[in-house]
């Protein structure tokens, strides 16, 4: 965390010229140069300012938040195996991975705009409450599901919960921490994942061996809000103790007075010349005139149409196989159609063109590679479900390690798109050691390996992504921007399943037929591919599990050859990317810090005496300065 610039007063700063009044009918948000900040962000900087006068509430915070992200972790960490005991138990393996996938992931994508202006609106902590009730309710309904269909709609309302989750304990490190330490932070909120892999697969082979999948999923509508709570409870106590002591900041100091050259010394405590102390005003514009401007500034009804476009586009490639007709189905054909129209009339619409392409392309070549490669490797080795885990984890765990080691490279050199290109290169490499021949490995020691440098690169890219885009805009922007870097990766996610899943309807049913034994009926091809847990039950050397692990690794050549050619379109759009300096402002376009105060010199001037020897910067960089 950076060090405070002042401890003894907690100043608003309101500019003499300014739009907004302090008569108490002023507006609810704040100005910014040409930027309308809103009340949720203004509140934020406010809480920032508070804590910094009381450091132990800002390490209060920051447990608090690492407490909830390891309750993710653990979801995250054991959640996603229960699905295949799901699936099976509902006989649709092969279609319901790739339908769900899909389902979720446009439909959490989607919502993550809505959830980050929610956050701006209102406040990070009562958006955490909303987000929790969907996650809660959502783990309800899936342990309790008796349908396929309720099984779907529980995951639905899960995604949207846990994808809330995981973009409001971003924001808030983005409210936090400043640009030279966010991808160390950030990344430290992964870092739960380092100690859950170890027993994460105890959990589910204790939970898997008696058949209780629901009751792996229903746990944490319990784990979660008791390790919720605190984290909201310290974020709530801080917000009324900064409107206590009225330092909401309500109209921001106009840009030009915050520029670093109008700094003067105003009684020792660094004021803007032209700012004036007032306390914490009520806006006048009411809540839903400020939902409503807010819902247009986002294009909701874009988003509603890129949520339904999307879906209706891709579901019917994971449908097709067991719809009456395949693609001949007459509700097929519709879906394609009027999904391919909303998509069209989506290239029009103003700011959901989000990111460039690295983050979506990535994710459409992670789902190609990964979607079934877990199935695979529960069949094709006689490991048993804790191993299965282990080995399943290999990929989280690299991430996790690389990525607060990513930060702390950033935090040296300033800078992010070296590492970025570099990371991206040695995750062609991985991917590249997946293959054998025209089959999918199944050495242990290249199966191990390729998840190691996949996770090492991946992170290296995800790590620069997130930085680059909070750093290119203003604090009131920085909610949107990362709910729609994760938007398109969640878009290119929900592409990947879609293709892959064509890809493994047309050849996994082909390859089964073509490599298990003479004795095996169509009967046994269509239980095997809808049942994969079917395959485990046959002993490791029967001609039959024998031959489905062929089949498997013969699909899967097709799955992941595709994905290590679009793997290079990230890298190729990597070299396109802008490269800001992270310095110590909240971003690197309006020279402010998380205070919402200028700031005087963010390290970035070659004649500043931190660049003057590399045993000077190494002092510097671990005094923080």
């Amino acid at each position: 965390m950076p060090d405070a610039v002042d401890d003894k007063i907690n100043p608003v700063t309101v500019s003499a010229e300014s739009e907004a009044q302090i008569d108490g009918k002023t507006l609810a948000k704040s100005k910014v140069g040409d930027v309308l900040q809103s009340q949720g962000v203004t509140r934020m900087e406010a809480i920032y300012r508070e804590a910094k006068i009381n450091r132990t509430s800002l390490w209060l915070v920051s447990i608090s938040v690492l407490v909830c992200a390891w309750a993710y972790s653990l979801d995250s960490s054991t959640t996603s195996y229960y699905s295949l005991e799901a699936s099976s138990y509902f006989r649709q393996h092969s279609s319901i991975l790739s339908t769900l996938s899909i389902a979720t992931s446009i439909i959490s994508a989607v919502s993550k705009p809505f959830i980050a202006k929610i956050s701006d609106i209102t406040s990070r902590p009562y958006t955490y409450l909303l987000v929790l009730a969907f996650y809660v309710i959502g783990y309800i309904i899936v342990a309790s599901c008796q349908t396929i269909s309720a099984y779907i709609v529980g995951e639905v309302f899960v995604a949207i919960g846990s994808s809330g989750l995981d973009l409001t304990n971003d924001i808030i490190v983005a409210d936090l921490t400043p640009l030279e330490w966010r991808g160390f932070t950030s990344s430290l909120l992964s870092t739960p994942f380092i100690v859950n892999t170890w027993f994460s697969g105890k959990i589910v082979q204790a939970i898997d061996s008696r058949n209780q999948w629901r009751w792996g999923y229903g746990m944490f509508a319990i784990i979660m809000p008791v390790a919720l709570g605190p984290a909201i409870a310290v974020l709530i106590w801080l917000d009324r103790k900064a409107k206590k002591h009225g330092i909401v900041n309500i109209a921001s100091s106009n840009a030009n007075r915050r520029d670093a050259r109008e700094l003067v010394e105003k009684e020792g405590h660094g004021v803007p010349r032209g700012a004036i102390i007032a306390p914490a005003v009520k806006p006048s514009q009411t809540w839903m005139e400020v939902f409503k401007n807010n819902l247009e500034e986002i294009d909701a009804f874009g988003l509603v149409l890129l949520g339904f476009g999307w879906s209706l586009l891709l579901l019917p490639f994971s449908l097709k196989t067991y719809a009456d007709g395949g693609w001949k189905n007459p509700s097929m054909i519709a879906m394609m159609v009027v999904g391919g129209h909303f998509t069209h009339r989506l290239r029009g619409i103003r700011d959901l063109m989000g990111p460039s392409p690295e983050r979506p392309s990535s994710t459409v070549a992670g789902n190609l590679r990964g979607l079934y490669w877990s199935s695979y490797v529960y069949i094709a080795k006689p490991w048993s479900y804790q191993d299965w885990v282990y080995y399943g984890n290999t990929l989280t765990l690299a991430l996790c390690i690389a990525g607060p080691l990513v930060g702390l490279l950033q935090r040296w050199t300033h800078r992010y798109k070296a590492i970025q290109i570099v990371g991206l290169c040695i995750k062609i490499i991985g991917m590249g050691i997946m293959l054998q021949g025209d089959m999918a490995t199944d050495n242990t020691a290249a199966m191990v390996l390729s998840m190691i440098l996949i996770g090492f690169g991946g992170s290296m890219s995800v790590v620069g992504s997130r930085v680059a885009s909070e750093a290119s805009v203003p604090h009131q922007d920085v909610a949107l921007v990362i709910s729609l870097l994760s938007l398109w990766s969640k878009i290119g996610s929900a592409i990947g399943s879609a293709i892959v899943v064509v890809i493994w309807s047309s050849q996994m049913p082909n390859q089964l037929r073509t490599h298990l034994p003479e004795t095996a009926t169509e009967a046994d091809v269509k239980k095997l591919f809808g049942q994969v847990t079917m395959i485990r039950s046959y002993d490791f050397d029967d001609p039959m599990r024998v031959g489905a692990i062929v089949a498997y690794r013969r699909a899967l050549y097709y799955c992941i050859a595709p994905a290590l050619g679009i793997a290079f379109i990230p890298l190729i759009a990597a070299f396109f990317q802008n490269n800001y300096f992270l310095g110590k402002t909240q971003n690197a376009v309006t020279n402010l810090g998380n205070d919402g105060l200028p700031i005087v010199n963010d390290g970035n001037n070659e004649k500043d005496p931190v660049s003057k020897t590399k045993k000077e910067a190494f002092l510097r960089f671990w005094a923080g300065r």
